[in-house]
């Protein structure tokens, strides 16, 4: 075979090689940025469907407080919202399984019409408060409780304004002050001697206009054990601003309701009631404030009190992705969100395919 032929063929076998080569080299490069594309398209999905939870109102758009119609679509967000992200006290009330009118999350799921996306939904206030009752002093007439509170944002002390109130009976007692800059305070309030039970210690702590965090202490007041567990007398359910009081027994009515906000506190007039069932009216309040409800009454000799909050936060409703025996690959995605004009933290998760 002449030279020139060699020569000829020999280049060519070293351009194919190198073509070869150089498309086996493309390819391990772009074979993970397609496999990337394909999770970054998931997850834009996936924040696509956490976000649409938080900005449609679903159907029957006032479906949270509308306990008749079935639910056809899932959504959060309050009917005619004015800003993103706005959700509505009844809807987020009814994710809660404490009130006796949450919906399932199989319900919701359906809903929601993505077979593929499980989703969580978790909603919190923006930082944590905390009570411990330090001491108390006796005296003839009154008793006079202090207690310590601790306001902490992601685990970190925070100072914060604090308005507080202690519940007994029909007694209501209120104090304010703040805590510094380490995120502690002490509070001193007393409640008179009139009788013995459970009491409440109610705290609302503001970092900011529109941040309000909240926490209820129990107490026994001139008890000698522990005050009730909560629940032993009554659950409280709100809807649609009626509070609905199941009583334990048809013997121990909520004789008193009340509600407090952070800056206010009014008596609530009961609407009807049954054997085992009192139905009481929330006032519609422009506080930008959790609203804490509270029922007492009286067992023979001994008072007692029960307490929800309106919305009904802390809220966790949805599949566990923290289980050991789930497998499925997930996102996760923290928005601040407004309820009656409070903010709070809502996190939303979604499964992936």
């Amino acid at each position: 075979m002449p030279t020139t032929t060699m020569d000829t063929l020999l280049s060519c076998f070293v351009m194919i090689t190198l073509t070869l080569s150089s498309m086996v080299g493309v390819y391990a490069i772009v074979h993970p940025f397609l496999q990337d594309q394909k999770s970054w398209n998931e997850t834009q999905l996936s924040q696509k469907i956490a976000e649409y939870l938080l900005i449609e109102p679903g159907n029957p758009q006032n479906w949270g407080a509308n306990l008749v119609d079935s639910l056809e679509n899932f959504g959060l967000a309050k009917a005619g919202f004015t800003s993103a992200f706005e959700l509505d006290i009844d809807k987020v009330t009814r994710l809660n399984s404490e009130n006796v009118y949450n919906i399932s999350f199989l319900d919701a799921f359906s809903a929601l019409g993505a077979p593929d996306k499980p989703f969580r939904i978790e909603i919190n206030p923006v930082f944590d408060v905390s009570v411990n009752l330090t001491s108390k002093q006796e005296g003839l007439l009154e008793t006079v409780y202090t207690f310590e509170v601790t306001t902490r944002k992601s685990g970190m002390l925070v100072a914060a304004s604090i308005n507080c109130y202690a519940v007994f009976a029909n007694e209501v007692a209120s104090n304010s002050s703040s805590t510094s800059s380490s995120g502690t305070g002490t509070v001193e309030i007393s409640l008179l001697n009139t009788g013995n039970g459970t009491a409440l210690f109610i705290v609302f702590a503001e970092t900011e206009p529109r941040i309000v965090s909240y926490a209820v202490y129990s107490f026994g007041h001139q008890l000698s054990g522990n005050p009730h567990s909560r629940g032993e007398y009554a659950t409280l359910s709100p809807i649609d601003y009626t509070l609905r009081v199941d009583l334990v027994s048809e013997t121990n009515i909520v004789s008193n309701g009340m509600v407090f906000t952070c800056d206010h506190w009014f008596s609530l007039d009961e609407l009807n009631k049954s054997l085992t069932t009192q139905f009481f009216g929330i006032p519609q309040l422009l506080d930008a404030s959790p609203l804490v409800l509270v029922g007492t009454g009286v067992d023979g000799e001994t008072y007692f009190a029960e307490w929800t909050v309106y919305p009904q936060i802390p809220v966790d409703f949805g599949l566990d992705f923290t289980s050991q025996f789930d497998l499925t690959d997930y996102c996760s995605f923290r928005y601040f969100v407004t309820i009656n004009s409070a903010v709070y933290v809502c996190e939303v998760t979604v499964g992936g395919t």
